[in-house]
């Protein structure tokens, strides 16, 4: 025994130092695996912890990562709630032995901090042949911005180590010999996060391609390994259930955004977070996204030390030194991975700080490629670590033992002083993770009373990231809901998500409302009409921290305040001769104090003027002033069209009378539609307009993109005119 902790005393030390670290990141008492409040604190980790607990709660399925109760017709995997498929399995094994509140993410962080210790050390030792130098060096990599940056956050994206050990593999494992330990690395990144095996697999196809052309190989050979490899990767996606979405679901906006900018690695600021990972360096004007995805900070000890490395490399004086470096052949193929890897990093639109240096337009069938993988900016976390590790070993061949430890040493010191400012923001002892899932949770004790009786919750516009998930999911774990389509997924099934919820508005609209269900209502639009649907059904209408709740046969429940509150619910008044722009955007949420016009039916044009019309029927609710007979709505409008549907055909009914019907054509321009009708078939001086589509198509029917919504029209404005006073 004796011998044992002797022979593996790093591992030991390693194992303390990730404890260590593991409670001053996460805090003592979040170490507890049935302690689950501090996943609830508002961002990615509530989806996180509620996809991995409606997964336990259900029946084993296949794929054995089916989910489907999170999410319920959107399509769920446990993969795209990012709650680490492996642990999840696993752990579900035992889901007869473990409680409901279980949680395994803080066993997944010491994991992370005691693999990044483990192959970071595992590198440099066998570089320099020194513990005492590796065991500093491997410091760096633990307290890496980029590492520590995705803890509490993506806890999936915290497995750094996966890229260590890829950079193991790559530089001491023969690739002939290492074959199945590749591929293992793959099929693990897989369980864990699809991003780290975009990685890995390009590290491993470079070094093939490298043996391939360096021994003159035989081609079946590396032909033959591709393909089982494929084999493999592909029948571990439809085990875990990648493929519960459609394929065209995996493609995703992002790429040309979500990526690396020239000076990320020198930016030490994270806008969104408002965060400072250093007390010395100033913030670089960044994108938003350059900084969240991009964020590759290195630290002012490494932009040191990366400085004084690249000296010695280039001094003459150290040739001799550093051949073992430079012939390295291993490193030298990495090199023309990690460019590889960079210019993919920094996508088609390559800028430096605010300024745009190059952008080269994309076909948009390579672009749908490589949105598949669209937070390019990750791809660089490998060259970041690369880099590292260069830095290190050179400084350790230049000099001797000693003098490289107290230069390292220098250099880390460096480095945690510069960084203590971003570290003290994770370090639990300087900012205290909050245990209490109520400070962003909904508190209103009618949750609890309606969480009890009924177990299932749903939204009234069900789609992908809705960002009132965080404010209940703690509620839901508590209270054992059993489904819910109030998601937060990686991905998503558009195509069902759009079918869901022309199937919610068509029983709306015909007011057929599931008994036990819970609805929360997304927009001051969708309870304007639920108001006119069902404020004579016993239907209870509850306005509770800022969310409106609908429940059927809850009506006796309303108390005076939900009365009164839903009392005050009209139409928006449209003023005559006054024209509406019409918005949407994807990112507005839940908000009940923006009036506006469009009811059921309708969706953003992304980022852009105007309102699409979605699926079979779109209504448009607004008040008018009776001091007019006679009217004319005038509506300015696109309609979607391609080369597939050549004209549109749609009717519109006003207050629930046929107007007229419409066929539009395409002719490149926007359309005028004139709606004629008298002020007094108006019901307390509301009128609804809906429009009744006969061929309304999508982007991905006409394989134009990815987007499965039925589109009809973009409405950009609408005008009501008086015709007789």
């Amino acid at each position: 025994m004796k011998n044992f902790f002797f022979d593996n005393k790093i591992n030991f030390l390693f194992l303390f130092i990730s404890f260590i670290f593991l409670v001053a990141v996460i805090g003592i008492d979040n170490i507890n695996f049935q302690n689950t409040g501090w996943l609830y604190k508002g961002n990615d980790s509530s989806t996180i912890q509620l996809g991995w607990y409606f997964f336990l709660n259900d029946d084993w399925r296949f794929p054995l990562g089916s989910n489907p109760n999170y999410g319920e017709e959107l399509g769920s995997s446990i993969v795209f709630s990012d709650s680490i498929p492996i642990l999840a399995l696993f752990f579900k094994l035992f889901k007869s032995f473990i409680p409901g509140n279980f949680q395994y993410f803080s066993f997944w962080f010491f994991i992370c901090f005691y693999l990044q210790l483990f192959f970071s050390f595992k590198i440099l030792k066998k570089f320099t042949n020194s513990t005492p130098y590796s065991l500093i060096g491997s410091i760096f990599f633990l307290i890496s911005p980029i590492l520590i940056f995705r803890v509490n956050w993506h806890h999936a994206e915290a497995g750094h180590w996966l890229l260590l050990c890829t950079l193991y593999l790559f530089f001491f494992n023969k690739v002939d010999k290492s074959k199945s330990q590749w591929f293992l690395l793959m099929i693990l990144s897989l369980l864990i996060s699809y991003n780290f095996t975009v990685v890995i697999l390009i590290a491993y196809s470079f070094l093939r391609i490298f043996i391939f052309f360096y021994t003159k190989e035989n081609f079946f050979k590396p032909a033959k390994d591709f393909f089982i490899l494929a084999l493999l990767l592909l029948l571990t996606l439809y085990i875990v259930g990648y493929f519960q979405i459609r394929p065209g679901d995996a493609l995703a906006r992002g790429f040309g955004v979500n990526k690396l900018n020239l000076l990320s690695m020198f930016d030490p600021v994270h806008t969104p977070f408002n965060t400072h990972w250093s007390l010395f360096l100033p913030d670089i004007k960044l994108s938003r996204m350059e900084e969240l995805e991009g964020f590759n900070y290195f630290g002012l000890g490494i932009i040191m030390m990366l400085l004084f490395a690249l000296f010695l490399f280039l001094n003459k004086r150290y040739k001799a030194n550093l051949f073992a470096i430079k012939s390295n052949k291993e490193i030298k193929v990495f090199i023309i991975v990690s460019l590889f890897l960079t210019f993919w990093a920094l996508s088609n639109k390559i800028s430096f700080g605010s300024y745009t240096l190059v952008e080269i337009p994309l076909n948009k069938y390579i672009y749908a490629v490589l949105s598949i993988a669209k937070s390019t900016g990750r791809h660089f976390w490998i060259v970041n670590y690369f880099l590292l590790i260069l830095s290190i070993i050179i400084v350790y061949k230049c000099f001797k033992e000693k003098n490289s430890i107290l230069i390292l040493t220098l250099f880390l010191l460096i480095q945690l002083t510069d960084t203590s400012a971003g570290l003290k923001t994770r370090i639990n002892l300087f900012n205290p993770t909050i245990n209490d899932p109520y400070h962003t949770s909904v508190k209103n004790s009618l949750w609890d009373e309606l969480f009890e009786k009924y177990k299932i919750v749903r939204t009234t516009l069900p789609i992908n990231y809705l960002g009132v998930v965080s404010k209940i999911a703690y509620k839901m774990e508590k209270h054992n809901i059993e489904k819910t389509n109030l998601v937060m997924f990686g991905r998503g099934n558009r195509k069902a998500a759009a079918e869901a919820r022309y199937y919610l508005y068509d029983n709306f609209n015909k007011k057929r409302l599931p008994s036990g269900v819970i609805y929360l209502i997304h927009n001051s639009g969708h309870l304007n009409q639920l108001r006119h649907l069902f404020e004579d059904e016993n239907v209870g209408f509850f306005y509770r921290d800022n969310i409106w709740v609908m429940v059927k046969n809850e009506k006796e429940r309303m108390n005076d305040n939900d009365k009164k509150m839903f009392s005050k619910i009209k139409s928006k008044l449209l003023e005559t001769n006054k024209k509406e722009n019409l918005s949407l955007f994807p990112e507005q949420g839940q908000g009940y104090f923006n009036d506006v016009y469009y009811g059921f039916g309708w969706s953003h044009d992304y980022k852009k003027q105007g309102v699409w019309s979605e699926g079979p029927i779109s209504t448009l609710l607004f008040s008018i002033d009776k001091n007019y007979e006679d009217l004319k709505l005038e509506i300015i409008c696109r309609p979607y069209l391609t080369k597939k549907n050549k004209f549109l055909e749609f009717d519109i009914y006003v207050n629930n009378l046929l107007n007229q019907s419409v066929q539009l054509i395409n002719n490149n321009q926007d359309e005028k539609i004139e709606i004629l009708f008298k002020a007094k078939i108006a019901k307390e001086n509301e009128i609804r307009i809906d429009f009744s589509f006969k061929n309304p198509i999508s982007p991905y029917e006409v394989l134009e993109t990815p987007d499965s919504r039925k589109l009809g029209i973009l409405i950009k404005s609408i005008t009501i005119i008086p015709k007789t006073i």
